[in-house]
């Protein structure tokens, strides 16, 4: 009887380093969720462009700036750019309000693709735009004055701030269990 004592306080005693650990754990997690914001990537912007021309593409809210000039636009390469139904290599240019706003679908210095003019799709400097969510926006088609289509977005969290905020409660689940395990332990030692 005295062993099964003696093995039940050494559980304890090793439980303790366990303890500990989980406690520092649980503070680490704490601070990743707090931190949440600055830990994580962009927020996507899911773009479709409905219109004679039917475009989407994926955003990050504050893009990778390809090439920029100030007070004109900028250059980004989007995410599964698709036109009318087809995967597109193209880059997009996006044109601050004094150039017509709007952007382009465009290759080789040539928006043959697409090429419409409307409000501002951005905000700040163009060397680096903070995209704006939109809701069916009217474009004009920049070469014949007609339509183009409007433009909507939606947005999605990056998957790798779901992965954050599910570690944290990965965490904070397993330290609840390991407490609640080591203060049954020590219990049954007293």
């Amino acid at each position: 009887m005295d062993s099964a004592v003696k093995l039940l306080q050494s559980d304890v005693v090793g439980g303790e380093s366990v303890k500990n650990t989980y406690r520092i754990l649980f503070v680490l997690s704490a601070l990743l969720f707090l931190s949440n914001g600055r830990a994580s990537a962009d927020t996507l912007l899911s773009y479709d462009i409905v219109g004679p021309v039917s475009i989407s593409f994926e955003l990050p809210t504050t893009p990778t700036v390809l090439l920029s000039s100030s007070g004109f636009g900028f250059e980004v390469t989007p995410t599964d750019l698709m036109i009318n139904g087809v995967a597109s290599n193209d880059f997009l240019t996006f044109y601050n309000s004094a150039f017509g706003g709007g952007f382009g679908a465009c290759s080789a210095g040539n928006c043959l693709d697409f090429l419409a003019s409307g409000p501002q799709l951005y905000t700040g400097p163009e060397a680096t735009p903070t995209m704006i969510a939109l809701t069916s926006v009217a474009l004009t088609d920049s070469r014949t004055g007609g339509s183009a289509g409007t433009v909507s977005t939606t947005s999605t969290p990056e998957p790798s701030a779901i992965v954050l905020l599910a570690l944290g409660l990965i965490a904070l689940v397993g330290y609840a269990f390991f407490s609640k395990r080591m203060n049954r332990l020590s219990l049954a030692v007293n």
